[in-house]
């Protein structure tokens, strides 16, 4: 969680990066989820986004969909499949009440506690509990290995949530049993009550058959304390930056959304191993975006990312890069030369090296060690000229192509294994999966950061004619942004002898 934070943190945009880079998630993202208009927050900041952040603008709460897979040009196309035959039921699970109330299943003596912020109406929450959850039950909750937590978020776009909430609360008030019971009758039926004009009559119905005592569920369901305790849940995910559901925390890992099986599996084996995320980076001053250049190093961003390029360029293009990619060393070889001479010597434009790195993490250690002695994109070049003749975590090659470029050998191979160079490198490649969904490298961003508005998102290898176009195209965007008057005011008077002006390039 230590690293999400930081990562939101790098993220806060004083204020327009959410909005711009999360337009990234490749635009796929939105459009497999519900996502209900900003909700308005009268004086200071919001609920940061999960994990906590700072300075970021309101958001409401969304249901959040699952990671799409996606080839270049590729649909997104959401599946749900039903429960794995071999997973156990759940009332077949130990099950529980910790101490500040919640329902949990699993042994609570396991080393790692899993803890669920769901939403009953919520279809992800419930492709999550038909689908994946019933796979980390016999994975993990049934071997003993995970403590399975459930807390309540329901969405205020749900009105059926809160009394479905409730409904399971004052069930398993009676036994916890009954909790998990009404758990899984809720996902499972989602579709015939979520429309319900009485939804909370058929939930009492359902309760009492499952064995619950009508009356004291009656009284519960009307109490007060009932409510609070579910508000307490909603403000506690608030606090730790739940925006959407479902989310979860396996021990102080996050994970987004009804993610695949093999992704929860990935994670829960990190917190089973004592793994943690990386630590915390210095916090941006005020008002700082990660991207923005470090004055404090050359050439580099806040987030440590190479930067090429004026800082007061209007224009942004993040490419997100792996250095044992082949399709990356075509953009380094063929397109990035052109863009530095047309565009980035003349203030246009600045370009940012993002790691993603999924064949090469080693790699981009050693470019980023390689970049904190000045030479990144020199030590890029080496690379992507020689990919065939280097294998990812052979230091000595590493140190031969650094030791070419005149960089200072002991402080290279100290960095190599210096904890906070790889710490930069998972927290770009956690922040690249989690937080934007970027498919595939390599990918590129193109941000106006005048107007505070991302211009293009491209995936897969692109020739320079993709990319000049749609630079053409931001500039005269700005230059006309820049040309028309402001809203409201009044233009001066042009002398009636004047020509029209013409635009000139």
């Amino acid at each position: 969680m230590r690293q999400q934070s930081s990562l939101r943190s790098w993220m806060s945009p004083s204020s327009h990066l959410l909005s711009l880079v999360l337009c990234l998630v490749f635009v796929v993202l939105l459009a497999a989820a519900c996502v209900p208009a900003p909700a308005a927050t009268p004086g200071g900041d919001s609920a940061p986004a999960a994990p906590a952040a700072t300075n970021t603008a309101p958001v409401a709460p969304t249901e959040n969909a699952p990671a799409p897979t996606l080839a270049a040009g590729s649909a997104v196309t959401a599946t749900t499949s039903g429960p794995s035959a071999s997973a156990p039921k759940v009332s077949s699970l130990p099950s529980g009440v910790d101490a500040d109330g919640n329902f949990y299943r699993g042994d609570p003596k396991a080393t790692v506690k899993m803890v669920e912020y769901s939403d009953f109406q919520c279809p992800y929450c419930s492709s999550f509990a038909r689908d994946t959850g019933p796979q980390v039950d016999a994975a993990y909750v049934a071997t003993g290995k995970v403590l399975l937590v459930f807390r309540n978020f329901p969405l205020d776009i749900h009105p059926n949530a809160m009394p479905a909430a409730k409904a399971a609360l004052c069930a398993g008030q009676q036994k916890p049993a009954l909790f998990w019971a009404m758990h899984d009758w809720l996902f499972t039926n989602q579709n015939t009550w979520s429309s319900a004009q009485d939804a909370a009559a058929e939930f009492r119905k359902q309760a009492v058959a499952a064995g619950v005592d009508g009356t004291q569920y009656d009284k519960c369901v009307a109490a007060a304390e009932t409510a609070s305790h579910i508000q307490k849940d909603i403000a506690d995910g608030a606090k730790q930056g739940v925006q959407g559901t479902p989310a979860f925390f396996v021990n102080d890992w996050f994970v987004n959304g009804a993610v695949p099986f093999q992704q929860f599996q990935l994670t829960i084996e990190k917190a089973v191993a004592g793994q943690h995320p990386a630590p915390t980076p210095t916090p941006l001053p005020a008002g700082a975006n990660f991207y923005d250049p470090d004055p404090n190093r050359a050439g580099l961003t806040y987030d440590g990312s190479p930067s090429l390029g004026d800082g007061k360029a209007p224009l942004l293009l993040i490419a997100f890069e792996d250095l044992k990619c082949k399709d990356c060393g075509q953009f380094f070889k063929d397109v990035l030369p052109a863009l530095r001479d047309k565009y980035v010597k003349d203030g246009q434009l600045r370009i940012l090296f993002f790691y993603y790195p999924n064949e090469g993490p080693k790699a981009a250690v050693a470019a980023a060690c390689a970049s904190r002695q000045g030479k990144f994109w020199e030590f890029a070049d080496a690379l992507y000229a020689h990919q065939a003749d280097w294998k990812d975590g052979d230091n000595a090659a590493m140190a031969k192509y650094a030791k070419d470029l005149g960089l200072d050998d002991g402080k290279f191979s100290q960095c190599l294994s210096d904890p906070s160079a790889q710490a930069q490198i998972d927290n770009a490649l956690t922040f690249g999966q989690d937080q934007i969904g970027v498919p595939q490298v390599p990918a590129f961003l193109l941000i106006d950061l005048k107007q505070s508005k991302s211009q293009a998102a491209m995936v897969g290898p692109q020739q320079l004619p993709a990319f000049t176009d749609k630079l053409d195209q931001a500039l005269s965007a700005a230059a006309q942004a820049t040309a028309a008057p402001a809203a409201g005011a009044t233009p001066a008077p042009t002398p009636p002898a004047a020509p029209a002006p013409t635009a000139t390039k």
